[in-house]
Order: structure tokens, then C-alpha cells, then sequence
């Protein structure tokens, strides 16, 4: 918490679409989806919130990664669902990058970490 997920993952979005409007995290809404013409389609998942495989379900978790293949979707906290982590990075058909943030040893610093899977 407060390491600067959607910080990042809102710089990110408007680097890729600098049409987007600023929203926060999609904490509370699970999902943010940016579709505009002739721009890439960009969907933002926040999992923090879904505890029990029910809801991650009925929230249409998994529709989110299988049935956008041309959709750029950044996930906050896929760390909380192993298995989904697990075949998200054994999936070959599309690029797949990890970004890791942790609390740096300086104050108001943040440690990024970003690797293709």
C-alpha cells in the first residue's frame, strides 16, 4: 500500500494515450477501461479488493486477460491471485512485463523494477 501503484500506472496510461482523463486508482470500480478510436484500447485492473474466487469471478476478472488480446491491461496487485500471476506469465502469445515497487531506503523514493516475463 501507498508504494505508488497508480501513480506509475496512471503515468504509464498517459504516455501510451495522452488523450486519457485523470482518474484515480480503480480500487472501488475493479477496472478503468480507456477505449478511444485509432488508440490503443488500455484497460486498468486493480485486484486489491477481491477477496474470494466468487467475486473475482463475478467482477469478470478473467474476461479482463483472455478476451482482450489487442487491449494493453495493467493489474495492480496480481500478486493476491497466484494462480492467475502463474498463467499470465506462462502465456507466450503476447508481451508480458513485470513491474515491481518497493519503499526505498530514502525518504519519498520509490524502487522500480521492470522486466519482460
Amino acid at each position: 500500500m501507498g508504494a505508488g501503484k497508480s501513480t506509475f500506472a496512471r503515468a504509464l496510461l498517459r504516455g501510451l494515450n495522452d488523450d486519457l482523463p485523470p482518474e484515480g486508482s480503480p480500487t472501488f470500480a475493479i477496472a478503468h477501461e480507456y477505449e478511444q478510436p485509432g488508440r490503443l484500447r488500455l484497460i486498468h485492473l486493480d485486484l486489491y479488493r477481491i477477496e474470494k474466487p466468487e467475486e473475482f469471478e463475478a467482477a469478470g476478472v478473467p474476461a479482463y486477460f483472455w478476451e482482450n488480446p489487442d487491449a494493453v491491461i495493467l493489474s495492480e496487485w496480481t500478486s493476491r491471485w497466484p494462480e492467475l500471476q502463474e498463467n499470465l506469465l506462462a502465456e507466450t502469445r503476447h508481451d508480458r512485463w513485470v513491474v515491481q515497487l518497493e519503499f526505498s531506503h530514502q525518504q519519498d523514493r520509490r524502487d522500480l523494477r521492470v522486466f519482460r516475463a
